[in-house]
């Protein structure tokens, strides 16, 4: 996964924070900032990457690129080093992210990735239609199902008709479908690549391409 940060000359540099926030994600190589205001990471689970294109949504300040395929082994230690097929679809993905939908890019997109892509613009655009100082609110359900309203009030020192008015509305709803149905696709991508061997055409056994998002 790579992202850029939109409108950088503008906004001060947000790879800090960004960083600080993908930390929740599980990674094959952690999240890191590659050049400028550019961050790249390496995961191999459907559910982290729906992780963290929900935890970019809810900030709304990123071009999100996803490259799906091959990488070559054993993986560097920074993502910078990292080559593959994986690779080169993150970049293609975050260059065309800043002229597409929601700017987020599934590469290839197609067939299941396509639907992926699909539900993951969708989460990106509930939450874009959501006031920034009450994406929060959302932010917390998603993380603690089980909170009432109250205690989300309670948590961030605010009323509980001020949390209504952002929950009531279904946004937790929609954004809870995209990430299942952008995991469940995923999931399929995945099992697909494991069917069809993305490692061909690798020297060796060291070279064998995980099927890595």
């Amino acid at each position: 996964m790579t992202i850029d940060q939109r409108g950088s000359r503008e906004r001060t540099d947000g790879v800090p924070e960004v960083l600080e926030l993908l930390s929740r994600v599980e990674t094959r190589l952690g999240f890191e900032r590659t050049i400028g205001d550019e961050v790249q990471g390496v995961l191999d689970s459907p559910e982290q990457v729906t992780l963290a294109v929900r935890l970019l949504a809810a900030q709304a300040e990123w071009h999100i690129g996803i490259g799906i395929g091959s990488v070559e082994n054993p993986l560097p230690t920074s993502t910078a080093e990292g080559r593959g097929e994986a690779f080169y679809a993150a970049r293609r993905a975050v260059e065309a992210a800043k002229n597409a939908p929601a700017n987020l890019v599934v590469d290839p997109s197609a067939n299941h990735a396509s639907l992926a892509e699909s539900a993951l613009r969708l989460l990106i655009w509930t939450f874009e239609n959501i006031r920034p100082q009450s994406r929060r609110y959302i932010d917390r359900r998603l993380d603690h199902p089980d909170a009432t309203q109250n205690d989300i009030a309670a948590h961030f020192d605010v009323s509980q008709q001020a949390v209504s008015r952002v929950l009531s509305p279904g946004g937790v709803e929609l954004i809870e479908g995209a990430c299942a149905l952008s995991t469940f696709h995923l999931n399929q991508v995945e099992a697909g690549l494991g069917s069809h061997g993305l490692g061909d055409g690798a020297k060796d056994d060291s070279q064998a391409g995980d099927h890595v998002v």
